[in-house]
Protein backbone atom coordinates (compact mmCIF):
# COMPACT_ATOMS: atom_id res chain seq x y z
CA UNK A 1 0.00 0.00 0.00
CA UNK A 2 3.03 1.99 0.87
CA UNK A 3 4.50 1.13 -2.81
CA UNK A 4 1.32 2.97 -4.18
CA UNK A 5 1.02 6.36 -2.23
CA UNK A 6 5.03 6.82 -3.45
CA UNK A 7 4.37 5.64 -6.81
CA UNK A 8 1.35 8.06 -7.04
CA UNK A 9 3.15 11.31 -5.77
CA UNK A 10 6.05 10.58 -8.23
CA UNK A 11 3.70 10.95 -11.08
CA UNK A 12 3.93 13.70 -13.74
CA UNK A 13 0.80 15.56 -15.51
CA UNK A 14 -2.83 16.13 -14.91
CA UNK A 15 -6.03 13.84 -13.97
CA UNK A 16 -8.48 14.18 -16.20
CA UNK A 17 -10.40 15.86 -13.76
CA UNK A 18 -7.94 18.90 -13.41
CA UNK A 19 -8.22 18.52 -17.16
CA UNK A 20 -11.83 19.33 -17.35
CA UNK A 21 -11.68 21.83 -14.58
CA UNK A 22 -9.37 23.91 -16.80
CA UNK A 23 -10.99 23.55 -19.77
CA UNK A 24 -14.41 24.75 -18.22
CA UNK A 25 -12.94 28.02 -16.92
CA UNK A 26 -11.41 28.86 -20.28
CA UNK A 27 -14.90 28.19 -21.99
CA UNK A 28 -16.70 30.00 -19.07
CA UNK A 29 -13.95 32.95 -20.17
CA UNK A 30 -14.29 32.74 -23.90
CA UNK A 31 -18.33 33.06 -22.98
CA UNK A 32 -17.68 36.31 -21.41
CA UNK A 33 -15.20 38.08 -23.73
CA UNK A 34 -16.47 36.56 -27.32
CA UNK A 35 -19.78 38.79 -27.39
CA UNK A 36 -17.42 42.18 -25.98
CA UNK A 37 -15.10 41.42 -28.60
CA UNK A 38 -17.91 41.59 -31.41
CA UNK A 39 -19.37 44.64 -29.53
CA UNK A 40 -16.06 46.39 -29.71
CA UNK A 41 -15.79 45.63 -33.76
CA UNK A 42 -19.08 46.90 -34.28
CA UNK A 43 -18.96 49.49 -32.62
CA UNK A 44 -14.91 50.36 -34.13
CA UNK A 45 -16.77 50.04 -37.91
CA UNK A 46 -19.47 52.11 -37.12
CA UNK A 47 -16.73 54.84 -36.58
CA UNK A 48 -15.19 53.99 -39.50
CA UNK A 49 -18.55 54.98 -41.47
CA UNK A 50 -19.42 57.93 -39.20
CA UNK A 51 -15.58 59.12 -40.04
CA UNK A 52 -16.53 58.35 -43.94
CA UNK A 53 -19.65 60.47 -43.50
CA UNK A 54 -18.05 63.74 -41.96
CA UNK A 55 -16.05 63.34 -44.50
CA UNK A 56 -17.85 63.52 -47.30
CA UNK A 57 -20.27 66.29 -45.41
CA UNK A 58 -16.74 68.83 -45.67
CA UNK A 59 -16.91 67.53 -49.56
CA UNK A 60 -20.37 68.80 -49.90
CA UNK A 61 -19.62 71.94 -47.76
CA UNK A 62 -16.15 72.98 -49.69
CA UNK A 63 -18.42 72.78 -52.78
CA UNK A 64 -20.73 74.39 -51.33
CA UNK A 65 -18.32 77.58 -50.56
CA UNK A 66 -16.68 77.54 -53.95
CA UNK A 67 -20.40 77.28 -55.79
CA UNK A 68 -22.27 79.03 -53.69
CA UNK A 69 -24.31 75.81 -54.06
CA UNK A 70 -24.49 72.31 -53.19
CA UNK A 71 -24.00 69.76 -56.53
CA UNK A 72 -27.86 69.02 -57.50
CA UNK A 73 -26.86 65.46 -58.87
CA UNK A 74 -26.71 62.48 -56.84
CA UNK A 75 -22.81 61.85 -56.96
CA UNK A 76 -20.54 61.11 -54.07
CA UNK A 77 -18.22 62.94 -52.98
CA UNK A 78 -18.30 65.76 -54.61
CA UNK A 79 -15.94 66.61 -57.94
CA UNK A 80 -13.98 68.47 -55.44
CA UNK A 81 -12.45 65.67 -53.76
CA UNK A 82 -11.02 62.41 -53.76
CA UNK A 83 -13.44 59.55 -53.63
CA UNK A 84 -14.14 57.88 -50.17
CA UNK A 85 -12.23 54.98 -48.91
CA UNK A 86 -14.23 51.61 -49.87
CA UNK A 87 -15.47 49.67 -47.35
CA UNK A 88 -16.79 46.18 -46.94
CA UNK A 89 -19.48 46.86 -44.26
CA UNK A 90 -21.24 50.59 -45.41
CA UNK A 91 -22.26 51.82 -48.59
CA UNK A 92 -22.26 55.64 -48.74
CA UNK A 93 -25.65 57.48 -50.97
CA UNK A 94 -26.84 60.82 -50.61
CA UNK A 95 -30.05 62.84 -51.95
CA UNK A 96 -29.23 66.18 -52.84
CA UNK A 97 -30.86 69.64 -54.12
CA UNK A 98 -28.83 73.12 -54.40
CA UNK A 99 -29.85 74.17 -50.75
CA UNK A 100 -29.48 70.81 -48.81
CA UNK A 101 -28.44 67.03 -48.74
CA UNK A 102 -28.47 64.12 -46.72
CA UNK A 103 -25.95 61.34 -46.62
CA UNK A 104 -26.54 57.96 -45.99
CA UNK A 105 -24.22 55.25 -44.81
CA UNK A 106 -26.05 51.66 -44.80
CA UNK A 107 -24.77 48.59 -43.46
CA UNK A 108 -24.03 46.27 -46.11
CA UNK A 109 -26.52 42.69 -46.84
CA UNK A 110 -24.76 39.98 -45.57
CA UNK A 111 -22.22 41.50 -43.42
CA UNK A 112 -22.32 41.70 -39.15
CA UNK A 113 -22.46 45.03 -39.51
CA UNK A 114 -26.27 44.92 -39.84
CA UNK A 115 -26.93 43.45 -36.63
CA UNK A 116 -24.90 46.63 -34.88
CA UNK A 117 -27.21 48.31 -32.45
CA UNK A 118 -27.04 50.74 -29.45
CA UNK A 119 -29.06 49.77 -26.88
CA UNK A 120 -32.44 49.26 -28.88
CA UNK A 121 -31.65 51.55 -31.50
CA UNK A 122 -30.21 49.96 -34.97
CA UNK A 123 -27.05 51.59 -36.24
CA UNK A 124 -27.21 49.41 -39.31
CA UNK A 125 -28.38 52.96 -41.36
CA UNK A 126 -26.87 56.05 -40.16
CA UNK A 127 -27.47 59.89 -41.68
CA UNK A 128 -25.70 63.78 -41.84
CA UNK A 129 -27.13 66.40 -43.42
CA UNK A 130 -26.19 69.58 -44.67
CA UNK A 131 -27.26 71.76 -40.66
CA UNK A 132 -25.13 68.67 -38.95
CA UNK A 133 -28.14 66.51 -37.80
CA UNK A 134 -26.50 62.83 -37.09
CA UNK A 135 -29.12 60.37 -36.68
CA UNK A 136 -29.69 58.12 -35.21
CA UNK A 137 -28.11 60.34 -32.51
CA UNK A 138 -27.55 57.31 -29.89
CA UNK A 139 -25.68 55.59 -33.01
CA UNK A 140 -23.40 58.95 -33.23
CA UNK A 141 -23.05 59.22 -29.25
CA UNK A 142 -21.52 55.98 -29.17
Amino acid sequence: MKWILKNRKNDLGFSLIELMIVVGIVAILGAIAFPSYNRYILKSRRSEAMINLVKLQAAYEEFNAQNNTYPTSNTLPPATVSPIPSTMYYSYTSATTAANYTITATAIVGTSQVNDVEGAIACSTMTINNVGTQTPATCWSQ
